[in-house]
């Protein structure tokens, strides 16, 4: 029974810290924490390698372990989310079916070794290609070091922080930040995930020893390689469909999260019925992990969906945090009611968590049905609106429409055209401006890629700095140099300027001099 409680202690401690893990890389580095992490795991292999007591194996393989997991892979999420924006979908599927084929590897490579020299000198050797995570998180690097407007982006850091100074306000993010969680869709889908999560894993514990218990010893390598490829083709499958999403045929990502989660209950229902045959076992273990891994991309990439990028790290690592303590308990209540009652009687147990876990999934769908209920009449009966554009439709907790940008026509004469130059930075410093202006320039940091398009309103490319540092100066009678944006105005006068969203104010040129 206590060999129950150690096989889901490393993943469910994995699970557990993710959000610290995801917070400490948000305010510190994200490499820092992948070289940690890659160190943390390779010693706690090593570490069970010598263990003598099962106590050594709790704090070394259930404990140590499960933190070093927890950094190296929260680590690689966020690192995602830096590169890769517009394909997200595509490069999510090779990621989740990272962990099919690491159960199909690993398992392979695990048995054999074991095998071959024993368990010291086995788990040592599984310490050395576990070490390859700490070498590859130092290659590891923000996306933002290859952006060609970072000069610009880091002056305007440095000015953002300087007015934040001059006011004396400390704007650090929290450690925690649970204002994705007021959204009830969020909260429902938490709800949902930690009631699956007490039954979905229990036979990735379990079906080794009951393969070893029906005779079958010598395919519970096959099947478990089996598992891990079926891993695979589900986050293919799954992602293909949420690609290929035409007009004809859309399904919904909320759907598919549900169709799988309840295709997966059925398979670990049907588990029950396996006493010894071969080919039964090999067909739960395709059926089981390809709905499986469809279940993990599906969810996760709803997630996606909801909160969208910017809040996604923090939103996944609680979505990976309540399925801790369901995991911790789930797989030990399951083999208790094996051995207490009859030897898969706890599968029954596992597929009602399941499908009690898929039905919650229907609150989404009637609190979006109660989004839409207002009072249209005099009498102050609810009744159901459906139109877009009435005044007291609620928004959604995270909007997917951008906010609109205020385009303003420049005047007729070119007189009064405001003009874009180059301000210094003790005249922005100084600048009574309103906060909301450079807010989103910690996000721009975070996120940027070489591959996006930036265009150039509030700032002038290191391109256009270097150009104008090899033509010659043009002066006016108080020494100021015009600006490119300035010139490229006169060229083209029926332009149109865009400002950011805010009060109507327009930057001019600001006179060194004065300044």
């Amino acid at each position: 029974m206590i060999s129950g409680w150690l096989g889901p202690l490393s993943t469910s401690v994995a699970l557990l810290v993710s959000p610290v893990t995801i917070a400490f890389c948000r305010r510190k580095s994200t490499r820092l924490t992948a070289v940690i992490g890659g160190l943390v795991t390779a010693l706690a292999v090593l570490f069970t390698s010598f263990a003598s007591q099962f106590h050594q194996l709790f704090i070394s393989y259930g404990i140590m372990l499960g933190i070093g997991v927890s950094m190296t892979r929260d680590c690689s999420t966020l690192m995602v989310a830096q590169y890769f924006k517009r394909r997200r979908e595509l490069v999510e599927i090779f990621i989740v079916s990272g962990s099919g084929l690491g159960i199909a590897v690993m398992s392979i490579f695990i048995k054999y070794a074991i095998s071959a020299i024993g368990w010291r000198l086995g788990l040592q050797l599984v310490t050395l290609a576990v070490v390859m995570t700490f070498f590859l998180g130092t290659c590891y690097r923000s996306a933002s070091l290859y952006h060609p407007q970072r000069r610009a982006i880091l002056h305007l850091k440095n000015q953002k922080r300087k007015i934040k100074d001059k006011n004396k306000v400390d704007d650090g993010p929290p450690f925690f930040d649970f204002t994705t969680l007021r959204s009830k869709t969020v909260r429902i889908l938490l709800l949902s995930t930690s009631v699956s999560a007490f039954g979905l894993h229990t036979p990735i514990f379990f079906l080794a020893g009951h393969a070893e218990t029906d005779g079958l010893g010598s395919s519970i390598l096959l099947i478990q390689t089996y598992m891990g490829l079926a891993w695979v083709l589900g986050s293919w499958v799954f992602g293909a469909l949420v690609l290929h999403n035409t007009a004809e045929c859309r399904i919904a990502r909320q759907y598919l999260t549900q169709m799988s989660k309840l295709l997966t209950g059925v398979a670990v229902f049907f588990l029950t019925t396996l006493e010894g045959n071969h080919q039964g076992y090999v067909l739960f273990a395709w059926v089981y992990g390809l709905f499986l891994g469809g279940y993990n991309y599906s969810l996760k990439m709803y997630v996606y969906e909801r909160v969208r990028a910017r809040n996604f790290a923090r939103t996944w690592g609680y979505v990976q945090c309540s399925q801790a303590i369901p995991i911790a308990l789930g797989v030990p209540i399951t083999g208790y009611i094996n051995v207490t009652f009859n030897n898969k009687s706890g599968y029954y147990f596992s597929a009602s968590c399941i499908f009690l876990g898929s039905l919650m999934l229907f609150l989404i769908d009637c609190h979006k049905r109660r989004l839409t209920r207002h009072k249209h009449n005099e009498s102050g009966e609810r009744k159901l609106c459906e139109s877009e554009a009435c005044p007291q439709r609620r928004k959604p907790s995270f909007s997917l429409e951008p906010e609109e940008l205020i385009v303003v026509e420049p005047p007729a004469t070119a007189q009064d055209k405001p003009e874009l130059t180059c301000i210094s930075e003790e005249g922005i410093a100084d600048m009574d401006l309103p906060d909301n202006i450079l807010d989103d320039l910690d996000y721009i940091g975070d996120c940027i890629t070489s591959c996006n398009k930036v265009e150039n309103y509030l700032m002038l490319s290191e391109f256009e700095n270097n150009l104008i540092a090899e033509m010659p100066v043009i002066m006016d009678r108080k020494g100021r140099r015009w600006s490119l944006a300035r010139q490229a105005e006169e060229e083209n006068p029926k332009g149109k300027w865009r400002l950011i969203p805010g009060p109507n104010r327009v930057i001019t040129v600001i006179d060194e001099a004065s300044v």
